[in-house]
């Protein structure tokens, strides 16, 4: 199965809350490329997870858009999440939803990537970063990091 991680575009600095700071210009810009630099690979993608902050809604729109697919917002991948409580989230999901995009925030994604992948910290995760991993089950130390999209 393949599991692919997006994290939010960049964002502006502050806002009434950080649930609410919306994604800058730049942001956006740096969404749609990674997306068309990407497109083959995210055209297999089936089902969308985002967290339901403004960013993340904001960036999987792009890729919505860009896919013709819908959005289901999950409080799982708000950015201080446990990795543990995003693996029990995997587990459910029927093998068919696959391959997954999930949209969400540091430190969740760069800590979801290494823990899938035993690699400690050896990934990193900025701003329009898109990773593929591969595995059978979503579970610490038991996926391949397939590739690793930085922004152009």
């Amino acid at each position: 199965m393949l599991l692919f991680v997006l994290r939010h575009g960049k964002a502006e600095p502050y806002s009434k809350s950080d649930e609410t700071r919306e994604l800058t210009d730049r942001g956006r810009m740096d969404v749609a490329a990674v997306c068309k630099e990407r497109a083959s690979e995210l055209a297999q993608v089936r089902t969308i997870w985002a967290s339901p902050f403004v960013r993340t809604r904001q960036t999987a729109k792009i890729v919505a858009e860009a896919f013709d697919l819908p959005v289901e917002f999950q409080e799982v991948l708000v950015g201080d999440t446990p990795v543990s409580e995003l693996l029990d989230a995997l587990a459910e999901v029927e093998e068919e939803r696959f391959p997954l995009l999930l949209v969400s925030h540091q430190p969740l994604v760069g800590s979801l990537i290494n823990g899938l992948c035993g690699s400690g910290n050896e990934y990193s995760m900025g701003t329009s970063s898109l990773a593929c991993l591969s595995a059978d089950v979503w579970a610490r130390d038991c996926a391949e990091l397939e590739w690793l999209q930085h922004k152009p």
